[in-house]
């Protein structure tokens, strides 16, 4: 009777009872939730190296990208603030030009190396040294890890002229993504090691 009941049928009625009835017979339910796919960010595209002299007046030769736009303010003949901006990236380099003398270059000196140690904050970190001819000794201080101030630089001749430096990122990036953050610390080291290898006395 049943078979003769599904030969009366149109075909596509006896498709959709059997679906029904062939259903998932395990009892089992997926309440999983899909797990959302990482993010993707383009990869941004870095500055040329091409550089210029921030300004010729300063008593040391700095080296800045091309690319960035260059604030600086004086403070007697006592010390230089010089913003460098990445206006793509959203970071930027705050640097600081000193005239010392005496013990205070050394207690200077002395005071940037533990506030660089604090802005590293235990991480991973690794110290490239450089000398510019007949010009300064810096040591450049790269932690990856360390979202705020990844790179810092401490320069100084030993006899007055004190020359620091962190990179400042932008407060917030797109996920703190890896692979967008990465490339811009690795642009800006490249900078910072040109810059290091021109620091020479005006």
């Amino acid at each position: 009777m049943f078979k003769r009941l599904l030969l009366m049928l149109p075909t596509f009625v006896v498709a959709a009872l059997f679906i029904l009835l062939t259903g998932d017979c395990t009892g089992r339910t997926d309440n999983s939730s899909a797990v959302p796919r990482r993010t993707a960010y383009p990869r941004i595209e870095l500055y040329d190296s091409v550089y210029r002299q921030v300004s010729p007046t300063l008593p040391v030769r700095i080296m800045v990208n091309d690319s960035t736009t260059v604030d600086i303010a004086s403070h007697g003949d006592v010390a230089t603030w010089i913003d460098v901006r990445y206006p793509r990236y959203g970071a930027t380099l705050r640097l600081t030009l000193s005239r010392l003398e005496g013990d205070s270059l050394f207690t200077a000196i002395a005071n940037r190396r533990e506030r660089i140690a604090l802005n590293a904050g235990g991480l991973r970190s690794t110290v490239t040294e450089l000398t510019a001819p007949n010009g300064l000794s810096s040591e450049i201080v790269a932690t990856p890890g360390a979202m705020v101030t990844p790179l810092q630089i401490i320069a100084t001749d030993s006899t007055g002229l004190l020359f620091t430096g962190a990179l400042e990122m932008p407060p917030a990036l797109p996920g703190n993504d890896a692979e967008y953050y990465m490339p811009i610390v690795e642009g800006v080291e490249r900078d910072l090691i040109h810059m290091a290898k021109n620091l020479t006395a005006e």
